[in-house]
């Protein structure tokens, strides 16, 4: 049964918040709410350009000489939440891992529409490597549509001769935009027709959704790092994961797959309200990265 924290938060939602109806304005007002909150004053924000791109850098002051990297891109549902507003979720990232995170600011729709956003996420993992940092130091993260942002960007970097980074991390991610099988619950944060309506706003009508190129679960998977996907019972988004998974594993792609019953789209941010499934969501996802990077438990700080 889930906590009676996360229950209480999730009742606060509003009934409307995933109006089908809504346009990418009414998106943005909606979700400003949910971000842009404080950070500490220990934690370090550096914004630098990698090839072009304006990216986040979030470390602590241990983290000085760790070669490691957590490159995460973020959610929003492709159309609001730029890079300004999302410092919590780097902080939440550097706190639960351990570990310097890189976030870019890539182009939002429907002002800058498919293949921007992806060109975006190419160009953030590419100058990483150009900047030295080995790919097997490198844990890639995506929550919400950012993990099919993330993936995306891993097909366009093994096609282009690129070297995978260690793993690959989906904080319920995006990987089938036309929604072909919705969850069996109630997801307060999604539905499949607002779901389509953002995938109409990132290819601006122009793709059909169930392009390869936008709904990564229909991509040809193999040569791809190993990758973590935690699964919620109710996640609008879960049959599309448990696609990626499926198709993944048929293409000799290392997979480990979560089961986490109850859970709803996104409740991985929840960690910052203390809420018992995210605190435990990140604590198993640390353990996972911390493998893959091989970094022991001793030597984390």
């Amino acid at each position: 049964m889930p906590s009676d924290s996360f229950t209480a938060l999730i009742d606060m939602i509003p009934e409307n918040f995933a109006d089908p109806s809504a346009d990418f304005h009414e998106v943005r007002a909606t979700m400003a709410p949910f971000h842009d909150h404080p950070t500490g004053d220990d934690l370090r924000i550096e914004i630098r350009d990698i090839r072009g791109v304006r990216t986040g850098w979030y470390t602590y002051d241990h983290h000085a000489g760790d070669p490691c990297v957590a490159l995460h891109y973020h959610g929003g549902a492709f159309v609001s939440c730029p890079l300004d507003v999302y410092h919590f979720y780097g902080e939440l990232i550097a706190l639960a891992l351990d570990i310097p995170v890189v976030m870019p600011d890539y182009r939002l729709a429907p002002e800058n529409p498919f293949p921007a956003a992806p060109e975006d996420c190419l160009a953030a993992y590419r100058g990483l490597l150009e900047l030295g940092v080995e790919p097997d130091n490198i844990v890639v993260l995506g929550e919400s549509c950012g993990g099919g942002l993330a993936v995306d960007a891993l097909l366009q970097a093994r096609d282009a001769g690129l070297p995978m980074p260690a793993c690959f991390v989906s904080l319920t991610g995006w990987f089938d935009l036309n929604v072909t099988r919705a969850s069996a619950g109630k997801d307060p944060f999604l539905t499949p027709e607002w779901m389509r309506n953002r995938g109409m706003d990132f290819t601006a009508g122009q793709l059909d959704l169930d392009d390869p190129r936008i709904s990564v679960c229909n991509a040809d998977l193999a040569g791809l790092p190993h990758l973590y996907l935690q699964v919620g019972q109710f996640d609008t988004v879960a049959p599309g994961a448990l696609r990626l998974a499926e198709r993944a594993t048929l293409a000799g792609v290392d997979v480990s797959l979560e089961s986490w019953p109850g859970m709803v789209q996104g409740w991985h941010g929840l960690a910052n309200a203390q809420v018992p499934e995210a605190l435990q969501a990140w604590e198993n996802i640390k353990h996972f990265v911390d493998w893959k990077l091989r970094r022991s438990q001793s030597a984390n700080r």
